[in-house]
């Protein structure tokens, strides 16, 4: 299908281009949320009698953009969800979500704006990028977790405490992890010491019977 662009669209092409796309994407996104038209006749006359005030109106956005950008108070977004141990969300994260947390966190934006193709099923700490105009964007720091004690070891360490990176794939928190680690360390002690006990045990026996085979020999 032929359209005529009405914003510069990443890999597609510039404001005022004549591009082909498929059906479904020019129907069920650039369409519908007016970053096309159809490139028919009549819209073709259109654009081109309307050209310098659509740029103009691009320039006036673009500016707005960058100074929000240039202002921005904040680099990190903060949501504090229900979770396993193992740092499942009992849930998912959702572009919604993340455009909620974004404007209370004083950027008003929409859904639409967050660069997000999944959802989000795990505690997080993440670059998430928010398209503030189609040649403006700005990356923020998501950050999810399951409280504000979290939430801060997470920001201060730059990652999320739930890791896949541990050797043969454990998921539990590193802090789980640590004390699984000195519980087996303290088995391990106790097991070694179990033995030497017995060891020293039969030692001690085998001496005994050695003094006591002497003695009748003596006598």
């Amino acid at each position: 299908m032929n359209i005529i662009l009405l914003e510069r669209i990443e890999k597609l092409g510039q404001m005022g281009e004549l591009v082909s796309v498929k059906s479904g994407y020019a129907r069920n996104f650039l369409l519908p949320q007016g970053k096309a038209v159809f490139a028919s006749k009549q819209n073709i006359k259109m654009f081109e009698e309307k050209k310098a005030q659509l740029e103009g109106e691009n320039i006036t956005r673009k500016t707005e953009a960058k100074n929000l950008a240039d202002n921005i108070s904040f680099n990190e977004v903060v949501l504090i969800r229900a979770a396993s141990e193992s740092g499942q969300l009992y849930g998912s994260v959702s572009a919604k979500d993340i455009s909620k947390a974004v404007t209370e966190a004083g950027l008003s934006i929409n859904k639409s704006q967050v660069d997000l193709n999944k959802a989000i099923k795990t505690l997080s700490y993440e670059d998430i990028l928010i398209k503030l105009h189609p040649e403006i964007s700005i990356d923020l720091k998501l950050n999810i977790a399951r409280s504000v004690e979290e939430a801060k070891e997470q920001s201060k360490s730059g990652k999320a405490i739930i890791t896949t990176e541990i050797t043969g794939g454990d998921i539990r928190s590193e802090r789980a992890q640590k004390d699984a680690k000195r519980f087996d360390k303290k088995v391990s002690q106790t097991k070694t010491k179990k033995e030497n006990d017995e060891k020293s045990k039969m030692s001690k026996s085998l001496n005994n019977k050695q003094t006591e085979e002497q003695t009748d020999i003596i006598n």
